[in-house]
C-alpha cells in the first residue's frame, strides 16, 4: 500500500509501458463509452481505504475508513435522493493509523446472510514485543445492520518490523476461502523464506480451527504438511500484495508496487498456486539481483515504469462483472495511486505459457482520474466503486463519455 499523503498531483507525467517485443508507449488513450462520477454526491468519507458488499441481497455497500471505522450505505442508483452512510463498525481504539497503517481491508463471509461473519484486517501496535507492529486479521459478527466491536475474534497476527508494506488485502475467493496478502519485511529476502509469512499470499479457512490455530488450512493448499514451510502459503515472492481480485475464469491477479528510481516498475501479476512470484530478485521483468539458486519465476502479465521522474504506485485490481458499462464488461481495472489514474486492460489475450503470457498494448486504456486511488470493490450486481483516499470520495462508473 502506498503511503497516504495529503498532496494531490496536479501534473501527471508520461506513463511508459514495458511490453516485451514492443516499443515503449506514452500514456494510454481514453477508453470510450465510460465516465466516472461520484457515487454519493455531497457524502464525504474519512480517508476511505476499501469498499465491498456483503452479497446478502440487501443492496448495501460498506466503506472502510483508514482510521478504523466502516460505514454502511445504500448502493449507487443513479437517481433519486442520495442516501446517507450509517456507522457499521468502530475499532479506532485498536488501530494504528499512521504511515501505511490503519484499517486495511474488509471481507464478508460468503454465507454472511446466515452466519453474520465478516473479517477485517488492520495494523496494530505490538505491545511489549521486539517487533513494534502487527498485522491483524479478525472476525466480527453483525446483526445485518451493525457489527459488534465486542465480538472480535483474532484469526491471524503477523508481527511486523515497520508500518510499511503491510499488504493487508483480504478477499474471499470463488472457492469460499479467505485470501490474505502480506507485505515483505526488512529482513533480507523475507518474501522467499518459506518459514515466514512475509511477502506471501495466504489461503485459510477462517471458520475452522486446527493445530492450535484460530483458522484451518484448506484442502488444496500447496504445502499443507511440509516441514519448514508455512501451510497457509498459497504463493510467495511478493513485495506488497495490497489489492487483488479474480477474473471471469477464476484466475487471481494482483498489482505489485515497485521500488524508486527512473527504471522502477509497477506490474500486474497472475498469482499462481505454489509459485515463486520473483520478489526481491525480480521487479516485473526487471532483474534486481541474482538468487543463489535460480528458480522459475512467474512472469509479469503487464508492467509500466516510472519514466521521467514522476511517481508511480500500482493498485489492483479486479475484472468488471457489471452491466452498467457494456464497454468494460470482462476487462481488468486497476490504477496508479501516485498518478491518480484508473486504467483498464483486456486480459483475454494472456496465454498459459509462462514465457509468452503478455497483454498487448493496444488493449490498455485510461478510464479516468481518481486522485489518491487506493482500492476498489463491487456491489452485489458487480458494479465497481473506487476509493479516493484524500478527497474522501467514492467514485463509480456509468456509460457515456467523460
Amino acid at each position: 500500500m502506498p503511503t497516504v499523503s495529503r498532496i494531490l498531483l496536479v501534473a501527471l507525467p508520461l506513463l511508459i509501458l514495458v511490453l516485451p517485443g514492443e516499443h515503449a508507449e506514452s500514456r494510454p488513450a481514453q477508453m470510450p463509452g465510460v465516465r466516472l462520477l461520484e457515487a454519493w454526491p455531497d457524502v464525504e468519507f474519512k480517508e476511505p481505504i476499501d469498499v465491498t458488499s456483503a452479497r446478502d441481497g440487501t443492496d448495501f455497500v460498506y466503506v472502510a475508513e483508514q482510521k478504523g471505522t466502516i460505514q454502511r450505505i445504500a448502493k449507487y442508483r443513479g437517481s433519486g435522493a442520495v442516501p446517507r452512510p450509517a456507522l457499521f463498525l468502530d475499532i479506532k481504539s485498536r488501530v494504528y493509523a499512521q504511515s501505511q497503517g490503519g484499517l486495511l481491508g474488509i471481507a464478508f463471509h460468503p454465507e454472511h446472510r446466515t452466519n453474520r461473519r465478516l473479517y477485517v484486517s488492520y495494523l496494530a501496535e505490538n505491545a511489549d514485543a521486539q517487533l513494534k507492529f502487527k498485522l491483524v486479521v479478525s472476525e466480527f459478527r453483525s446483526n445485518g445492520e451493525r457489527a459488534d466491536p465486542r465480538s472480535e475474534r483474532i484469526v491471524l497476527e503477523v508481527p511486523k518490523d515497520s508500518a510499511q508494506h503491510q499488504g493487508g488485502g483480504i478477499r474471499f475467493g470463488p472457492d469460499g476461502m479467505l485470501y490474505i496478502g502480506v507485505g515483505d519485511a526488512k529482513q533480507e529476502d523475507s518474501a522467499q523464506n518459506p518459514r515466514s509469512l512475509y511477502g506471501k499470499m495466504l489461503r485459510i479457512d477462517p471458520t475452522a480451527t486446527a493445530g492450535g490455530r484460530a483458522y484451518g488450512i484448506p484442502q488444496g493448499n500447496p504445502w499443507p504438511a511440509v516441514e519448514g514451510v508455512r501451510p497457509e502459503i498459497w504463493g510467495f515472492g511478493f513485495r506488497n500484495p495490497w489489492r487483488f481480485g479474480w477474473d471471469l475464469q477464476g484466475r487471481l491477479y494482483a498489482v505489485e508496487p515497485g521500488t524508486s528510481g527512473a527504471e522502477s516498475r509497477e506490474w500486474i501479476m497472475q498469482v499462481k498456486y505454489g509459485s515463486n512470484h520473483g520478489w526481491p530478485f525480480m521487479e516485473g521483468t526487471r532483474r534486481l539481483k541474482s538468487p543463489a539458486k535460480p528458480k522459475d519465476f512467474v512472469p509479469s502479465t503487464f508492467e509500466w515504469v516510472r519514466g521521467d521522474g514522476g511517481g508511480t504506485a500500482g493498485i489492483g485490481g479486479t475484472v468488471y462483472r457489471g452491466d452498467r458499462v457494456k464497454a468494460l464488461r470482462g476487462k481488468y481495472l486497476f490504477g496508479d495511486y501516485m498518478r491518480g489514474e484508473l486504467y483498464c486492460i483486456d486480459l483475454a489475450t494472456v496465454g498459459n505459457d509462462p514465457q509468452t503470457q503478455r497483454v498487448v498494448g493496444q488493449n490498455f486504456r485510461l478510464v479516468g482520474e481518481v486522485p489518491e486511488f487506493v482500492g476498489m470493490g463491487e456491489d452485489d450486481q458487480g458494479e465497481l466503486y473506487f476509493c479516493s483516499n484524500d478527497m474522501g470520495i467514492i467514485f463509480t462508473m456509468a456509460a457515456g463519455n467523460p
